[in-house]
This record gives structure tokens, C-alpha cells and sequence, in this order.
């Protein structure tokens, strides 16, 4: 790697290209006016965060200020520039424009004084994003723009490195950031990734100073001008040692760096590019939010399975049921309200049968795996959704989990529920003595841990995931006597590739023409869609995002879902929904709830036929 040093010199506090080769200076050519510490890159033409002159505009030897003020920090994607006011220490936006330079509403103030900040554009919903923080272990996710409109919204906090000092963000939503206590630290960065941290690169109690991205990959700066790449490894550097310098920008074959000291920018010839072995982001599309319910009452791992129970004669009134497995089942209108709430025990999974003659009439049930005593919850909901609580049933299972029903008849009604021994018990349900009882008829086993499953009621299947290894299939369609018959499973579709585990929630979505396996891929917060018909073919996957116009975020860490293909409303309500648990509430960080999304956005996301 080569470099050809050139120092620059001062011009109303900035430095601009003056001789090759040269010391670092005694004396600064021009007015003696505060400069910026930041520069970008915008319309090929070097941008500056000046202190004393604003927003400042470089075109070779000639300085324009195009938004005056007192401006720290800089970082510019497109026409947005975001840089710091400080005098009100507050995070300033401006949408750039040579005939109309328009400053942004403030973003408010932090309860921290914001010491570093950089963008962060996503493709998966064109929203533009950003990262701010401080050196005391503070940072925060902003959402900026939703359809390119200003909308500043408050996504998440992260505790970070103690002593930060500047940031970026790559092509795999990656978040590094430096420190000089012990080196570079990565972040996952999307919207709704874990709250995770790496020490990447060990330098401790290092003088780090700059932070900049060649090839998607961190370039890291120190005081004496040291250069570092992604692995720790130094690179040849065009900077005298004694130049004191904090930052540090490669533009194509131009390396530029700040010095504090002498109050300029050195800049110098980058020949040589950094080497990554780095695979192309692979980009997961997403359907925003369309309504989000209404949050648990307490923090931590509460909400986990939703059900749908569509309304017989106003399916704009239709409900979403979810556990909050520390204590009950909740409902929910199609405006995510709570309507109903009953402290039943520790529910897990919920399902949900309409119209089920037992006992001589029509009946809608919804029944829920009881963690506290292994048992069956049972309810009835009358015709506008309202649940009533039916007789608790024993189950013979330990522990038990996971449960869907099945209903291969219009009088009959099963149970499948299992436990984290992989032993799967399928219940009858029958209206007996005024009541619906509960009764083991077989028994069926995987190799480890199910949770999710769906039966499908008219080809008489059962889909069951195993959480670590795949998604089996059983045919139902033999006898249930009391001799307890073993069928055996099938697993159709293995862990891995684009089904990350854990394997969690499980649906089918049916039509007359179309027949999918929708599947929580919960490792990487995306769900599947598989052909429910052999050979049960991969069709495609999508990520539930950010809707910024509404203030809600994407859901992550899903474990239950549900779909329906009938209609829950009018417009992009007609061909049903899919609702799912969101592990991770942000915008900003709240407790858990459900997120539902129109079917007719998934169809049209994933071109589907």
C-alpha cells in the first residue's frame, strides 16, 4: 500500500491543498476562524461541520458557508446532512440543496450530550436511520425519514463501549464503533436486532481517533496518524507522527484526516483498496407494520402465540387472542385495543376452531396450553368474540408447551399438544355431562423439543416443528381407538439455509388455489413460505419492518403467529392477515405485543401467483 503525503493549509479554518511533502506547520495561512473536526463527501465536492462558520462548502479554493450556525460532527447520505447544533445541543438535520438549503426540525434533546453520530440508509424499507452517542457508554437508534419525509422517531437504546468516540455502519447492518480502552466493537444494527456486542479488533489502551468504511470494511486512525484495518493490522500511513489527528475519511484514492492541533485537515493519496472476504448483503424484504396491539403488562418474555378469530357476519370486528404466559389470555380488536383479559395461569400457545357442532349446536372454541398444571384451557366465544371460560382439562403430559387444533370433522375437535420432551398428545374434545372434556386418543413423539404446529383440517395433516432440527408431517388420517396407534413422521423440511432456528410459530394459509406452510424462522427474525403439498418447495421469506407513517416497528424474535385467508376487513383486509409476537417492542423500547400485517402486502411483496 502507497501514499503520497500532502499537507494543507488553513483557510477560514479549514485546510485546503497547499504543497507536497511538507512539516506540520508553525503558522496558519488566513484568518485565524475555528474549523471542523468532519468533513463528507456530497456532490463530489468536500463538506465541513464548522464550529465558527455553519455548514461549509468547499469547491476547490473556494469556501462557501451554505447554512450558518455552530455545527460538530458531520455525516451526509444523499441530499440529508446530519450534524450537531452546539448552541443547543441538539442534533440538527438538513436537507441539502444548493438553491435552498432547509434546516430540519431539532431532534430533541438527549439526556446525554451527544459526542458522535453517523447515518445509517436501509434498503429493506428506504428509511434512513441514525446512530448517536456519547464517550459514558450512551447510544441511540433514530429513525430520520419514512418515504423521504422528515419524521424523526426515537427506535431503541444500546449501551455501548465506555469512552465511544466515533461510528459506522455497513452494508450488513453492522454498527462499529471505536473506543481507546480496548478497540473496535461491532452492534448489530438493524432496527430490531438484539441488543449484542463483539469486541472485533483488541487494541487496548489504544489513542484510536478515526473511524471510516473502505469496501464495507473498518479502517481504524490513530493520534499519530497510524492506520489499522478490519483485523487489527496496521497500514501504511501518509501522516507525520505529530500531528495530533481525530479523524479520518477515504474517498475513492483521497485519504483526508483532521488534526486538532493545527486546526486542519491533512490529506493524502489512498492507492490500495482493504481486502474483506465479506459475502454481499443478502437483502430480506420486509412488509411494514400495519397495526400493533397494545403491550403486556410487564417487562421481559410475556406475549408468545396469537390466534385470529374472524367475525361471522363483520369481519372488521374481527379479534386477535395472544398469551402473556405469565398469567393469561388477552384479546385484541384490528385496532390492537385490548378488549378482554383473563387471568387463567400460565398460557403458551392458543388455537382457535369456529363453528364446531358439539352439543348440539355450532360452537366457536379456543383452546390453550396451561403451563401451571399441564393442563388444557378451555373457552367458548360467544358471536361477537366475547370468551367465556369452559371446565379445565388435564393432560397426561409433563411440562407441556406447544399446542394447535384440528378439527377433520364438523363434530369433532382435537388438541395436539406437546411438551419439551418431544412427546406430542392428541386430545379429544367432547361435549359431555354439559361440558367439554378433554381425552388422550394417541400419542406421537419427535426426537426433541416441539412447540409450533398447525393441523390442516381437510387433508387431515399435522405440521410440527421441532425447534433445533426441522418441520415434520403426520398423516392423520388413520383410526384414533383406544389402542392408541403410532404413526410415524415425515420431516419435510430440514433446519438450515434460509430456516434459521429456533423453529417456532406454524400456519397454513388456504384458498381454493393457493396452499402455503408459513413458518417463524426465529434465528434471523424472518418468516418462510413453503408449498404445503410435496415437495413441500421453498417459495420465498420477508422480515415484518419499521412503518415509520404510523410509529410502529417491525416485529423480531417472533414465537407464535397466525394466518387467515378470510377476509378481517375491507381493501387489503379482503384476503386475511397473518398476526405475529414481537420479541423485541421498539419505537422505542416498550414491552412485548403482537404485530399483523395485511396477506394481500405478503402476496404482493413476494410476487406471489
Amino acid at each position: 500500500m502507497t501514499f503520497k503525503h500532502i499537507c494543507v493549509s488553513s483557510v477560514l479554518g479549514f485546510s485546503l491543498l497547499s504543497s507536497v511533502g511538507c512539516a506540520a506547520p508553525s503558522a496558519e495561512m488566513g484568518p485565524q476562524l475555528a474549523g471542523g473536526s468532519e468533513t463528507a463527501k456530497w456532490q463530489q465536492k468536500w463538506l465541513y461541520a464548522s464550529e465558527k462558520n455553519g455548514l461549509v462548502f468547499a469547491d476547490k479554493q473556494q469556501l462557501t458557508t451554505l447554512v450558518p450556525g455552530q455545527f460538530e460532527y458531520l455525516a451526509v447520505y444523499q441530499d440529508i446532512a446530519l450534524t450537531y447544533d452546539t448552541q443547543v445541543d441538539q442534533v440538527q438535520g438538513i436537507k441539502l440543496d444548493m438553491g435552498n438549503m432547509q434546516r430540519f426540525p431539532l431532534l430533541p434533546k438527549r439526556s446525554f450530550q451527544v459526542e458522535w453520530l453517523c447515518l445509517q440508509p436501509r434498503l429493506a424499507d428506504q428509511n434512513l436511520y441514525a446512530w448517536i452517542g456519547d464517550d459514558a457508554g450512551h447510544a441511540e437508534q433514530w429513525l430520520l425519514t419514512t418515504k423521504q419525509q422528515w419524521q424523526p422517531q426515537l427506535v431503541r437504546t444500546l449501551s455501548v463501549a465506555m469512552g465511544a468516540l466515533k461510528c459506522s455502519v455497513d452494508s450488513h447492518e453492522q454498527l462499529y464503533v471505536i473506543d481507546n480502552g480496548q478497540g473496535l466493537w461491532r452492534y448489530p444494527a438493524a432496527p430490531n436486532s438484539p441488543d449484542e456486542s463483539e469486541l472485533v479488533v483488541s487494541l487496548a489502551d489504544n489513542a484510536l481517533s478515526g473511524l471510516t468504511l473502505v469496501s464495507d470494511s473498518p479502517v481504524m486512525l490513530d493520534e499519530s496518524g497510524q492506520l489499522y484495518n478490519q483485523l487489527g493490522a496496521k497500514l501504511n500511513s501518509p501522516f507525520a507522527a505529530d500531528l495530533s489527528l481525530e479523524s479520518v475519511y477515504v474517498t475513492g484514492e483521497q485519504i483526508k484526516a483532521y488534526s486538532d492541533e493545527y486546526d486542519r485537515f491533512y490529506q493524502g493519496q489512498w492507492l490500495d483498496s482493504v481486502t474483506t472476504e465479506k459475502a454481499a448483503a443478502e437483502l430480506i424484504k420486509e412488509v411494514p407494520t400495519a397495526v400493533e396491539s397494545a403491550i403486556s403488562d410487564r417487562a421481559g418474555d410475556t406475549m408468545d402465540d396469537p390466534a385470529i378469530w374472524v367475525h361471522p357476519t363483520a369481519p372488521e370486528k374481527s379479534l386477535i387472542l395472544g398469551t402473556n404466559k405469565r398469567w393469561g389470555l388477552l384479546s385484541f380488536n384490528m385496532q390492537g385495543e385490548q378488549v378482554q383479559a383473563l387471568g387463567v395461569g400460565r398460557v403458551n400457545n392458543v388455537d382457535i376452531r369456529q363453528g364446531v357442532n358439539l352439543g348440539g349446536k355450532p360452537r366457536d372454541i379456543a383452546v390453550a396450553s396451561n403451563r401451571d398444571r399441564n393442563s388444557l384451557s378451555l373457552f367458548e366465544l360467544n358471536p361477537e368474540g366475547e370468551l367465556t371460560q369452559l371446565a379445565e382439562q388435564a393432560t397426561p403430559l409433563t411440562d407441556i408447551y406447544g399446542l394447535c387444533l384440528y378439527q377433520p370433522h364438523a363434530d369433532e375437535l382435537y388438541a395436539f399438544v406437546n411438551n419439551k420432551a418431544g412427546e406430542v398428545s392428541q386430545m379429544a374434545l367432547r361435549w359431555q355431562g354439559g361440558q367439554l372434556t378433554a381425552t388422550e386418543v394417541r400419542r406421537l413423539t419427535v426426537p426433541s423439543q416441539p412447540e409450533g404446529c398447525v393441523a390442516d383440517d381437510k387433508q387431515q395433516r399435522l405440521f410440527l416443528g421441532e425447534e433445533n432440527r426441522g418441520i415434520w408431517l403426520f398423516d392423520l388420517a388413520g383410526d384414533t381407538s383406544a389402542s392408541y396407534p403410532q404413526i410415524n413422521g415425515e420431516m419435510i423440511i430440514q433446519e438450515g439455509g434460509p430456516l434459521v432456528a429456533d423453529i417456532e410459530g406454524v400456519a397454513l394459509y388456504q384458498t381454493g388455489y393457493d396452499d402455503y406452510l408459513v413458518v417463524s424462522s426465529q434465528g434471523n427474525d424472518s418468516y418462510l413460505l413453503y408449498q404445503s403439498q410435496a415437495p413441500y418447495e421453498y417459495v420465498g421469506r420477508f422480515r415484518i419492518g419499521v412503518n415509520g407513517s404510523e410509529g410502529h416497528d417491525g416485529s423480531a424474535e417472533t414465537d407464535g403467529l397466525d394466518v387467515t385467508s378470510q377476509a378481517v376487513g375491507n381493501g387489503r383486509w379482503a384476503q386475511g392477515m397473518m398476526v405475529v409476537q414481537d420479541g423485541r417492542n421498539r419505537m422505542p423500547d416498550q414491552n412485548q405485543n403482537f404485530k399483523w400485517v395485511p396477506w394481500s402486502e405478503i402476496s404482493q411483496l413476494l410476487e406471489l401467483k
